[in-house]
């Protein structure tokens, strides 16, 4: 249940976008909501709550999946409950004739949820899928503890957007950077308990949107979980000490970003 009601979903379903324009909204952990003039994508999002008393939900649930009535594209990046949840995906599926991206692991999981086997796409990395205005291309993903996942190109408009998933730091990042570069890196910052690399950690972060060629770099994931909470600033603190011209992008819960290409 939703904390917030339609607040959050109002906002998304009303907004209206130009043709050299993205928006995107914060859905909490590693989620992002980005509409473009034709298309709505939900990248990685959960609206559940705590899953153990390691991994508590310090934040407020945005949305009601099941209200959820506009919706293109559904990437999970990879199986994690955090960023594929069955709840939301059959909402989301039930109420909308969203196609389901992923990789394996992620696909194996709608399927096994009944979602229909033709709105599911699975991905490799270098792969590719198209729908309306919107091209998703797959990338590898430096995540050990996932069985398989993806990092994704999210091209439209001219715009090209990264989401890292639970990605952490790659050399292949550097190969984006030398095709052309992204517009937009969503990676994900956390502060690591001992014993653990769960995410990147702020340096980290910097180093991965230096390497895509990033004009901006949006921080996301360190806000959800109270084992692995991180102060973001330090993410603009450690690019501003580097000499970078990287914008950084904090977008708290429900916050809304609107990007226009130059």
């Amino acid at each position: 249940m939703s904390q917030w009601g339609r607040v959050l979903l109002k906002d998304i379903e009303e907004t209206c976008v130009k043709g050299d324009s993205i928006v995107l909204w914060s859905l909490g952990g590693a989620g992002l909501a980005i509409k473009t003039q034709s298309s709505t994508v939900f990248i990685d999002p959960y609206f559940g709550s705590s899953t153990s008393s390691d991994w508590v939900r310090m934040i407020a649930v945005p949305l009601n999946p099941r209200e959820v009535t506009d919706c293109d594209l559904f990437i999970s990046t990879h199986e994690h409950e955090d960023h594929c949840e069955k709840a939301t995906a059959l909402a989301v599926a039930e109420a909308t004739r969203a196609r389901f991206i992923g990789p394996e692991s992620s696909c194996n999981r709608f399927l096994a949820w009944g979602i229909e086997k033709n709105r599911v796409i699975c991905l490799k990395p270098g792969e590719s899928f198209s729908l309306k205005d919107v091209t998703v291309t797959a990338w590898f993903a430096n995540d050990p503890d996932a069985e398989s996942a993806i990092s994704c190109i999210v091209k439209c408009g001219g715009i090209t957007l990264f989401h890292g998933g639970d990605s952490k730091f790659s050399e292949s990042f550097s190969k984006i950077g030398e095709q052309g570069g992204v517009d937009i890196a969503v990676l994900a910052l956390g502060r690591n308990p001992r014993g653990h690399k769960y995410y990147m950690n702020a340096c980290d972060v910097v180093e991965a949107a230096r390497d895509l060629g990033a004009s901006k770099l949006i921080p996301v994931h360190w806000d959800i979980w109270r084992r692995t909470r991180e102060d973001p600033q330090l993410v603009r603190d450690i690019a501003q000490r580097w000499g970078l011209s990287l914008e950084i992008v904090i977008l708290g819960l429900g916050d809304k970003y609107i990007y226009r290409k130059k």
